[in-house]
Parts: C-alpha cells; sequence; structure tokens
C-alpha cells in the first residue's frame, strides 16, 4: 500500500489568474495559470518522506494595486486519508514589490513565494526488548489477547501513593474471559507491533487489543552503538545519536515534534497500520487499537473505524495522572474494563 495524496487549490483573481508550479516529491504535477479550483490526485512513487511544494508567481504592482487579494488558498490537503493543517508548512515570500521577503504560517497566499511541507516518514518497526521469551511461545491460542503500553499491565501497588487491591482493565476484562495480556510497561508503538507479529506468527488468538501510545514516543536505535532506548522529544534531551529507524539524527526528530503536529506523522504510517490489521486479518485475527489521546483516537476512527476499540478517557488533570506518567485512576480503569466488556457484546 503506497501513500495516497490528494490536495485542493483554489484560485482568488479579478483578472490575472496566479502561476502556479506544483511539485510532489520532485515529480512535476502542474505548472500553469490556476484559472478554477483544481483538484489533484497523486500517488508518490516511494513510501518515505513525502514533501510538498507550490511556488506562486505572477503577482506585479498592477495586481497589487487593482487586486490585492490575488493569490491561491490549499482548500484541502489529505494524505492517506489524513487531513493536514496547511498551516503547519511554510511559505516563504519572495520577489514582491513594497514587501520584504518573509515567511508566513496559513492555507491562504496572496505573494510571490514558495510554499513546502515536508513530512518525515518514521516507520513502525523496531526491536522486542522486554520479556521476549513472552513471544517465543507457539501453537497457542486464546479468544482475547491484549498487547500494548504500560495502562494494559499497570500496577497500582508501583504508583504514587501505592493503590492495593486494584486491576487494569486488561485483567479485570480476563477476569471474565479467556485470554492473556502480552503488554508490557514503557513500550513504544513500534514494539508494540513487534509483539503483534511475533505472537501472531506462531499463535492465534480471535481477537487482539492492541493500546497505543502517543505516536511522538518512539524506539530510537543508535546506528554506531546499537543501543535501544525509548526517545520522547518534549521531555528528552538532545542526544547525539542517528537514529537507525528513521535514518535521522534524534535534534531532527525534537525538532519536527516540539514545533509541529502528529497527525502528517500518522498519515504517512497508515500503510504500516494496514499492514499489521491484514497480516492479523491472515492469522484469523481481528485487531483492534486502543487510543488515549483524542486527536490520534479520531484519526485512527476516520481511517479504520472497524479496527478502533472505544476511546479511552483519561482526564490529564487528575492527580493521581500527572503524578504517575498519565496513567489511569483505578476508576477510569475500571471504567475502560466496562466499555471493553460493551463493545465485545456489540461485535461478537
Amino acid at each position: 500500500m503506497g501513500n495516497q495524496v490528494q490536495l485542493t487549490l483554489s484560485p482568488t483573481f479579478i483578472k490575472h489568474p496566479p502561476h502556479i508550479i506544483l511539485i510532489i516529491d520532485n515529480e512535476f504535477i502542474f505548472d500553469g495559470l490556476l484559472t478554477e479550483q483544481k483538484e489533484f490526485q497523486h500517488n508518490p512513487k516511494t513510501n518515505i518522506s513525502l514533501k510538498l511544494q507550490i511556488t506562486r508567481s505572477g503577482r506585479t504592482k498592477e495586481i497589487t494595486h487593482n487586486d490585492p487579494t490575488n493569490g491561491f488558498e490549499i482548500s484541502n490537503y489529505t494524505v492517506n486519508g489524513v487531513q493536514i493543517d496547511p498551516a503547519i508548512g511554510s511559505f516563504y515570500n519572495s520577489n514582491n514589490d513594497y514587501v520584504k521577503s518573509h515567511t508566513v504560517h496559513a492555507n491562504k497566499f496572496t505573494l510571490n513565494g514558495e510554499y513546502i511541507l515536508e513530512i518525515p516518514y518514521y516507520p513502525l518497526n523496531g526491536e522486542i526488548i522486554k520479556n521476549i521469551d513472552r513471544f517465543n511461545t507457539k501453537n497457542q491460542h486464546n479468544q482475547y489477547s491484549f498487547f500494548g503500553a504500560s495502562m494494559t499491565d499497570y500496577d497500582f501497588t508501583k504508583g504514587l501513593p501505592p493503590i492495593f487491591n486494584k486491576k487494569n482493565y486488561a485483567d479485570l476484562f480476563l477476569h471474565e474471559h479467556n485470554g492473556i495480556n502480552l503488554s508490557s510497561g514503557g513500550q513504544t508503538n513500534q514494539e508494540v507491533f513487534e509483539t503483534v507479529y511475533r505472537y501472531l506468527e506462531h499463535n492465534t488468538a480471535e481477537i487482539v487489543f492492541a493500546q497505543l501510545i502517543s505516536t511522538v514516543a518512539r524506539q530510537v536505535k543508535d546506528q554506531d552503538t546499537k543501543k535501544i532506548k525509548r526517545y520522547s522529544p518534549h521531555t528528552d534531551g538532545d542526544l547525539d545519536w542517528f537514529d537507525e529507524f528513521t535514518q535521522s539524527n534524534l535534534k531532527s526528530i525534537q525538532n519536527y515534534f516540539v514545533n509541529l503536529d502528529v497527525a502528517p506523522i500518522i498519515a504517512l504510517q497508515i500503510p504500516d497500520y494496514q499492514k499489521l490489521i491484514d497480516y492479523a486479518e491472515d492469522r484469523g485475527s481481528k485487531i483492534f487499537f486502543i487510543s488515549y489521546f483524542r486527536d490520534e483516537y479520531d484519526t485512527f476512527n476516520s481511517i479504520f473505524p472497524n479496527n478502533i476499540a472505544p476511546y479511552f478517557n483519561i482526564d490529564p488533570n487528575t492527580k493521581y495522572c500527572k503524578d504517575n506518567g498519565h496513567h489511569a485512576t483505578p476508576e477510569e480503569q475500571e471504567n475502560y474494563f466496562q466499555s471493553i466488556v460493551d463493545f465485545i457484546g456489540k461485535i461478537t
């Protein structure tokens, strides 16, 4: 499954339409006068980073005086079905009368210049580094299997303050249903994917729940030392690493996530998600992703409505959540357990 790009450009003019050059991943898509709204569909030849370039020219002193709003708008930009906000790109205004060169972030442009939005591809391949022996089993069958990060196997006795005689939603569910909890604390989405692949290679499960964490956090591997760690660009320092998985330095990952949005990253990962969904189905399993970040959940639900579990609602303002690394309270775990029970009742 390659990337699928949909782009709509809309002109604004009285007499002289703007001249537009459209380039996607170094392929010339359009070069001419934008006389009417145009929709472009394109499938880039590569599945790596995606670069959109739009050059506008032709604005003269006459147009500036007689048609000041003359220009174009990026009316729609979707990648693999994910809506991308054009304003996260940069438009460098240049070669204009009366105006010094400068950069703006928007979706409507009136001046001469060049718009660029480059989305890096952060693949979902990684390595299993925790509890790897649990995934070396063969010929097991479970009705339900849970994979994912810490909240799926969260132990309240290790929280602040410690809470006893409480269980996470997965263990509450498995107390009443046949299945297995194969989650491990501190995982990234890359590790979650790898564990699902590894387990389903030699085992089966009718229904798989895979709890995701934020797309921001990543497993990174130093290309020189081969050391692996979890990297959170909003909180971790600028490590002098070149990441083997993304083929980029950690500073560039940090710069992207601190300044921009996660939706474009998810957009380029959609083929990876579809590949896992298809793999699970080929193995006789139905996989459902669990997300506790509303914006990411909404994105997944719009693309894979048949492979998304109910939203895991966690209040980030509770003292417990703040003191325990965005973990759910016992009550929130219990509420989500009931959501999963209700969900299973609808799909089985």
